[in-house]
């Protein structure tokens, strides 16, 4: 099993007291950045996700610039268990999508097969919430990524 070294930013106590605090702080689309650093994910994943959020790939370093994530020392990722976190992340959106949209899932169920790594996650992760919202609500797709996010970070 092969082993790769990668830096993974990492939230800062000012990052952590942020987002406690009142959500219009940020903006969303860096508030759900800021979510997704977790000292797991590198750099390039995390620009993947900034990206999928309509963000340019000086959002990381915004989020640097104001004290909210800094670098932590390079570390060895097993490539098997950050798949395992991607399936289990996966697995909890349909289960939470099939719950929100009440048997109106089975596009997204179909579509979910096609997931095989993070990019391919994020896109569907951002189809579901447009499906979610035009079913439902934005306030309900803003819930149900924010819950899908937090899952998969953790």
């Amino acid at each position: 099993m092969s082993r790769t070294a990668v830096a993974a930013p990492a939230k800062t106590e000012a990052a952590r007291q942020l987002l406690a605090g009142p959500r219009g702080t940020l903006p969303v689309p860096l508030r759900m950045l800021l979510i997704n650093v977790d000292g797991r994910r590198d750099e390039p994943a995390l620009l993947d996700i900034a990206r999928s959020l309509g963000l340019d790939d000086q959002a990381l370093q915004t989020l640097r610039d104001a004290g909210l994530v800094t670098a932590r020392p390079a570390r060895q990722v097993d490539p098997s268990a950050r798949q395992r976190r991607l399936m289990r992340a996966k697995m909890f959106a349909l289960d939470l999508a099939a719950r929100m949209l009440a048997g109106r899932d089975a596009e997204l169920r179909d579509s979910a097969r096609l997931v095989d790594c993070e990019a391919s996650f994020l896109v569907w992760l951002a189809d579901a919430c447009a499906h979610i919202e035009a079913v439902a609500s934005a306030e309900r797709a803003q819930v149900f990524r924010e819950r899908v996010v937090a899952a998969a970070g953790g």
